[in-house]
């Protein structure tokens, strides 16, 4: 009998802990790391660097070669780098992974473990029927609302399924505040509110990993303060976190972030705030000074982080640029909405002469011409597009060419805006206490075109960002997607080459990986990922699954 299953030796090994990396080998067993094997290295006065270390043994080449004979797999790296499986902080798999298990594109970028339930928006719970009006608007981009009564038969659902990346999610405050009081533009009643807590403490006590909030959608941009802080507490017992898509990232994003701020401050809990950015060429400069606000709060002891995505341009639905006082009632009502002249005639004049700065006018501060229309399935013809590009086409202006590809997709249009600038993007990585989301969201034989994001961010951070501008060192860099999130997730057996974690291993070469795809062109191959391995199985080589699929939720 084999003593490992498989073997990989002559790696660079990137341990997730931000240490330097060192040549070595791994040996796995029963889909957990056995042994760490290194090259046997001294200093300048020939002490051992690695003397006393319990992880690392140390061995002669021909030590490595008699373990590697006494393994059923055996594999060369040649120098290739070897890391923990890559953990993205921010997603919506849970909204996409009952049509796409595989998840293959996410592992093409070296992805093993997926954060979902994010930006307010999660499968469950929801213990009622869904009308259609609210499961259009608990779909959001990703095109599916597949609802469960508790958190704890969504998991057991997607145990159940294929997995080719390993599943943890929060719960979203607009799924709990739907189930309570619907779309309704107010603040809840005493029994809707504690509706909403009673689900809340539920899911938690099934594994959740707490709430998250999209305060840019309906209906969490009708709430208050009050209301999300009072959740908020809900999951400080159970060791819970809260992550926001924060109400503004534009003209509101100090009082956005001071928001999350006072946020942790009163329930006494982490807060991240999700995919944190600045939107609007004319807001680029505050860029610094929210940043400073980060930091100040972690010297006043709060837990405060974020997570970004390494593109200059966001991608989300188009009625998050509508102004929100005509989003009640669903995505279908507003499309009916915009056939009433003086209804689209309100929205304008909200839009280009209100300008109220308590939500994020993208279409006066981003322009409707760096809008580019990535998803309208009643109208494919405009995908690829910009609105402006579209209404030259049609003869409108861009604002009307807007509304009427909206309102012939029932408002259920996705776009992605180029928004934001580099020198801020690479600010934001680079912050200490930034991890890495990607956001994505793409639907394999539905989407002929989609953010990037989804496909390519992990290859482009550490191409573009780590190797090529050198924002962090390359250690550094593999610990913002390995150790950072699971130690912030509290994912106690991933993120780290340590003996006893799971084997979920990426193989890659750090001088050649980068993302292939660009807003045009998504689908084209990124570069540099050799193979991912999902608790010792290899589930991609050279960008091609392997039919196998092993990931978990984990609970």
């Amino acid at each position: 009998m084999a003593e490992n299953d498989l073997f990989i030796k002559n790696a660079l090994l990137y341990d997730g802990t931000g240490e330097a990396p060192y040549y070595g080998a791994v040996a796995v067993k029963n889909g957990r790391i056995r042994h760490i094997y290194s090259r046997e290295k001294t200093d300048n006065r020939g002490n051992s660097l690695w003397e006393g270390d319990p992880d690392r043994i140390q061995v002669s080449f021909a030590e490595l070669d008699a373990e590697a004979a006494s393994s059923r797999e055996v594999i060369d790296a040649d120098g290739l780098s070897l890391s923990p499986g890559f953990i993205d902080s921010h997603t919506h798999s849970d909204q996409a992974v009952f049509s796409n298990p595989d998840r293959t594109h996410v592992l093409r970028m070296g992805v093993t473990t997926e954060i979902g339930g994010n930006c307010g928006h999660s499968s469950s719970p929801f213990p009622r029927a869904v009308s259609d009006a609210e499961r259009a608007g608990l779909a959001r981009a990703s095109g599916q609302a597949e609802m469960f009564p508790s958190f704890r038969e969504e998991k057991e659902a997607v145990s159940r399924l294929p997995l080719g990346t390993n599943q943890k999610y929060f719960t979203g405050h607009n799924t709990l505040r739907t189930f309570a009081m619907g779309l309704a533009d107010r603040a809840p009643q005493p029994s809707e509110m504690e509706v909403m807590k009673e689900l809340l403490r539920g899911a938690m006590a099934e594994g959740s990993l707490g709430l998250t909030t999209g305060l840019s959608y309906e209906p969490g941009i009708y709430s208050e303060t009050e209301e999300l802080a009072a959740l908020a507490k809900e999951v400080k017992p159970f060791g819970g976190i809260y992550a926001s898509h924060s109400r503004s990232e534009s003209a509101g994003l100090y009082d956005a972030v001071r928001e999350c701020i006072d946020i942790a401050r009163i329930a006494d809990l982490p807060v991240i705030v999700s995919h944190f950015k600045v939107v609007g060429k004319e807001f680029w400069p505050r860029c610094e000074q929210a940043l400073a606000m980060f930091d100040k709060a972690r010297s006043d002891g709060l837990n405060v982080t974020m997570d970004c995505y390494p593109y200059c341009a966001v991608s989300t639905t188009t009625t998050s640029a509508i102004p929100p006082q005509f989003l009640t009632g669903g995505k279908e009502a507003l499309a009916q909405k915009m056939h009433d002249p003086d209804i689209v005639r309100a929205i304008y004049k909200e839009i280009y002469e209100v300008d109220d700065p308590s939500w994020d006018n993208s279409m006066l501060h981003v322009g409707l011409e760096n809008f580019l229309i990535v998803g309208a399935d009643r109208t494919p013809e405009y995908v690829g597009m910009t609105y402006a590009e579209a209404g030259k086409a049609l003869g409108l202006s861009p604002f009307d060419a807007m509304i009427k590809i909206m309102r012939e997709n029932g408002a259920a249009v996705r776009d992605v805006r180029y928004a934001m600038c580099e020198e801020n993007v690479e600010a934001i990585l680079s912050h200490p206490l930034c991890a890495v989301g990607s956001d994505g969201i793409y639907v394999p034989g539905r989407d002929k075109l989609c953010h990037p994001r989804a496909l390519g961010t992990f290859p482009r951070y550490l191409g573009r960002y780590i190797r090529e501008k050198g924002i962090l060192s390359r250690e550094e860099g593999i610990r913002r997607i390995t150790g950072m999130p699971s130690d912030r997730f509290g994912l106690k057996n991933k993120g780290y080459i340590q003996t006893g974690k799971d084997a979920d291993l990426v193989l890659f070469d750090y001088d050649s990986i980068r993302d292939g795809g660009d807003f045009l062109h998504p689908f084209v191959p990124n570069t540099g990922i050799y193979k991912v391995f999902v608790e010792g199985q290899k589930e991609l080589e050279e960008n091609e699954s392997t039919g196998i699929f092993c990931a978990r939720y984990l609970d």
